[in-house]
């Protein structure tokens, strides 16, 4: 090691770098407070100036996420200080970024990390480390990371240290994935991964593998294109299952007894901000070099239809009902049972497409205000009220113990369709209550009830909107 990363090596162990987190999102807070807890003074940076004001009184929007609230009161003003002003960044031993890179109308956009990557490294001392935390697509921390290194007339290794240590948690498990989670470096120079790892083994658990950062790009997002594929064939099964009349959660019950056989469980579609993007991000990169991966763009495909394929259903079962629209009530938004989290989410979809389709959608979420477009109701008698279908959207807690009896009797005359699109619910109990019940993977109710066939599953997927 040189007498830089031995000065800052030092000062990483004795807790005396000074630690800056760009970005107080999903990832940035909860980093910066764990790190802060560890022992480092760490300020907390975001553009957002109301929610620096939040932070700066106690307040996190990551309320439900156990553990945030309880270190963030720990560490307020004493090791955490979060604000708006660049000019506080200054002077960093180590400055991380954990910034947004969001898919935006079919490209990657780097913008928000650029310019935390430009503030970096004009804030962090020479002989100081600078982590990517943002998820990046192959190749940009050689195209991007350190051609801007270089461009600030700074040597990697030797001036500056920097590494590329993507985030892997889950919303509703943030703190819990941070610490206990297996953490990837991926660096060109061993000093920087030997600072890098002495950084991160302040707070995590779980291992901490070094590479290069060309590896480290790929396995973050092939682990999320992973995911995708496995609960893509979840959902091509419950569609099979549908034809056929068959009821997937048996189906996936039989099939998971075999040893070498883990389904997921299908549903109405995928949501997140990392799923929903990763494997677009792994696609579109190996297509501009030579190959598109046509399993991870399928998977894709058939994800992302879900949510059109159910309106579609639900459409049918109301015009086969009565002429005119109809009322729909989606109970739950989020893409996430008890996480008030709605990016991306699947729901989403499905009301927008039902209010394109003529329908009256009425929304009801115990834990966000998000609508998408449709009515909001924050009470949840109002939401079902009258409706012609009500749908399961998200795997909340409280919808786990719905009162069905009451529920139909709120909803309007019949037929009333539940549609289930999280697997939460009892069939025969849903239709003994005076239902017509149907879900992922089981509509052999709706289907005597529907005048036309269903769609073919090729032909949703190919008129999807982009």
């Amino acid at each position: 090691m040189n007498i830089n990363s031995l000065r800052l090596k030092e000062k990483l162990l004795k807790r005396a770098a000074r630690v800056s987190v760009i970005g107080q999102g999903y990832i940035g807070l909860p980093l910066a407070l764990l790190l802060a807890n560890s022992g480092f003074k760490v300020t907390g940076y975001d553009v957002n100036s109301e929610l620096v004001k939040e932070l700066s009184r106690g307040e996190t929007r990551l309320e439900n996420e156990t553990g945030v609230r309880d270190l963030l009161m720990k560490n307020l003003g004493v090791n955490y200080f979060p604000t708006s002003d660049p000019r506080e960044l200054m002077e960093s031993d180590v400055v991380i970024i954990a910034v947004p890179t969001p898919k935006r109308d079919g490209f990657i956009d780097l913008s928000m990390l650029l310019h935390a990557l430009k503030l970096s490294l004009s804030s962090v001392k020479r002989g100081g480390l600078v982590v990517v935390e943002s998820t990046l697509p192959p190749k940009s921390f050689e195209n991007l990371v350190l051609s801007e290194i270089a461009k600030f007339g700074m040597r990697i290794g030797g001036d500056i240290f920097a590494s590329y240590c993507p985030e892997r948690a889950m919303p509703g498990k943030l703190i819990e994935e941070l610490v206990r989670s297996y953490r990837v470096i991926g660096a060109v120079d061993e000093d920087s991964a030997e600072l890098s790892k002495a950084l991160y083994e302040s707070f995590v658990e779980g291992e901490i593998e070094v590479t290069d950062p060309l590896t480290a790009e790929i396995v973050k997002l092939v682990e999320n294109s992973y995911r995708d594929v496995n609960i893509a064939f979840a959902n091509e099964v419950a569609r099979v299952c549908e034809v056929l009349g068959a009821d997937v959660r048996r189906v996936r019950e039989l099939a998971n007894k075999h040893p070498r056989v883990s389904m997921l469980m299908p549903g109405i579609g995928v949501g997140g901000s990392c799923l929903t993007k990763d494997p677009l991000f792994l696609y579109w990169i190996a297509k501009d070099m030579g190959y598109p991966p046509e399993l991870i763009s399928l998977a894709r495909r058939i994800n992302q239809s879900m949510p059109y394929h159910y309106a579609e259903l639900i459409d049918e079962f109301v015009r086969s009902k009565k002429s005119g629209k109809g009322v729909v009530s989606i109970l739950g938004l989020t893409y996430k049972g008890d996480v008030p989290d709605t990016r991306e989410s699947p729901a989403g979809n499905l009301v927008r497409e039902l209010i394109r389709r003529g329908h009256l959608v009425k929304v009801y979420d115990p834990i966000v205000s998000e609508h998408f477009g449709a009515q909001y109701f924050r009470e949840f008698e109002e939401a079902v009220k009258g409706a012609d279908v009500v749908v399961i959207a998200s795997d909340h807690s409280e919808f786990k113990k719905l009162d069905l009896r009451k529920l139909r009797a709120l909803a309007g005359e019949d037929p009333v369709l539940l549609f289930d699109g999280k697997l939460l619910l009892d069939a025969d109990e849903a239709e003994a209550s005076g239902f017509i019940y149907a879900s992922v993977g089981n509509i052999a109710s709706l289907i005597n009830i529907v005048s036309r066939k269903l769609s073919k599953v090729g032909e949703i997927i190919s008129n999807i909107p982009e």
